[in-house]
């Protein structure tokens, strides 16, 4: 008698591997020929449903590359739920060659103030906007109001759409998250004349003076009135670490504390030392953004990978054995700390 074998089950592909062997085995080919030809076909329903495989909310696009003839971009609309799986795509992806790169955002386009829309029935000359630039050097942001002669005649959300759609175009997707801080429609044109030349102007200035992992320290009251101190990162922005979306708030108790329920000194030196054990331990699986202490304890706040068990682990282990305790919650965009920012 023979033996028989129990047919293994086809293995499940992961949408992500999916889309770039249909990539690397057709689609860079076909789209190549479809940038040389012009003739685009089924080819965009074609790379609409491979990206909607990968998650439906995503969006994509075509351009012309900077180092490569072509760039293809998927992008997470400024969602940053969605960001961690456009990066995680991105990550995947076949090395770039003279012929495509790839990118996780929309990539500034030098020409969009060339290009006239139709919005509402009317045609805008992108290249007559113009913004009311105010820097806010201390959180690293420029708040821009935004005019055109024709925004008085369209539908209230109009210009606010047509606003955002170019300083995607003139920043890039994670320029305007990361440069930019209230957006505000100019009714008066003499209030608003800078340029876009002179809004890129402005972002790499503020990009140069930039100083990452500087400190703010904030000062505040609980709720029956004790003090509370904060310290936090500035500038606090989460797209400059778009997969660490698990916030994780460690609680420790300090020993000793004074009449305005704020450690003493020595105390406030070992919640530091377990602080500096706590960090290491986590290493460069995380980051830690912000701490608060108030009525006899403190609370740092870490952001990590929520797909890395092991820097979750890190942060448990270390602070239960410094005795202290772990809450976990998902938070793209770091939501749940904007207010130190």
């Amino acid at each position: 008698m023979g033996f028989f074998k129990r047919k293994a089950a086809p293995v499940s592909l992961h949408p992500i591997a999916g889309f770039w062997q249909w990539w690397v085995s057709e689609g860079s080919g076909r789209f190549s020929a479809a940038v040389t030809s012009g003739q685009w076909g089924e080819l965009p329903n074609e790379m609409s449903a491979q990206v909607a495989a990968v998650h439906p909310g995503l969006a994509w696009d075509t351009g012309r590359g900077r180092a490569a003839r072509s760039l293809l971009t998927v992008s997470s609309e400024g969602d940053p739920a969605l960001r961690r799986i456009a990066e995680q795509w991105l990550r995947a992806a076949p090395a770039a060659d003279k012929s495509w790169e790839f990118a996780a955002a929309r990539q500034p386009n030098s020409g969009a103030v060339d290009n006239i829309i139709e919005i509402g029935g009317h045609s805008l000359h992108l290249g007559d906007v113009r913004f009311r630039i105010t820097e806010d050097v201390d959180r690293e942001l420029l708040d821009i109001a935004v005019h055109h002669p024709l925004f008085a005649d369209m539908p209230e959300q109009g210009p606010l759409q047509v606003s955002f759609l170019l300083l995607d175009w003139i920043l890039g997707e994670d320029g305007v998250e990361r440069w930019v801080g209230a957006v505000d429609i100019a009714d008066v044109g003499e209030t608003a004349t800078a340029t876009a030349a002179d809004l890129t102007a402005s972002v790499k200035a503020m990009a140069a003076q930039s100083q990452p992992d500087r400190w703010a320290l904030l000062e505040g009251a609980t709720r029956d009135g004790k003090r509370s101190i904060v310290t936090a990162r500035r500038p606090l922005r989460w797209i400059d670490y778009p997969i660490f979306d698990l916030h994780t708030e460690v609680w420790l108790a300090s020993r000793d504390q004074r009449d305005d329920g704020l450690p003493t000194s020595g105390s406030l030196d070992l919640l530091r030392d377990i602080e500096d054990d706590i960090s290491a331990a986590l290493g460069f699986r995380g980051i830690l953004v912000a701490h608060e202490t108030a009525a006899g304890r403190r609370v740092l706040h870490y952001y990590s990978d929520s797909e890395d068990q092991n820097g979750r682990d890190a942060l448990e282990t270390a602070a239960h054995k410094a005795g202290g305790s772990t809450k976990h919650a998902s938070d793209p965009g770091w939501k749940r700390v904007r207010h130190f920012s």
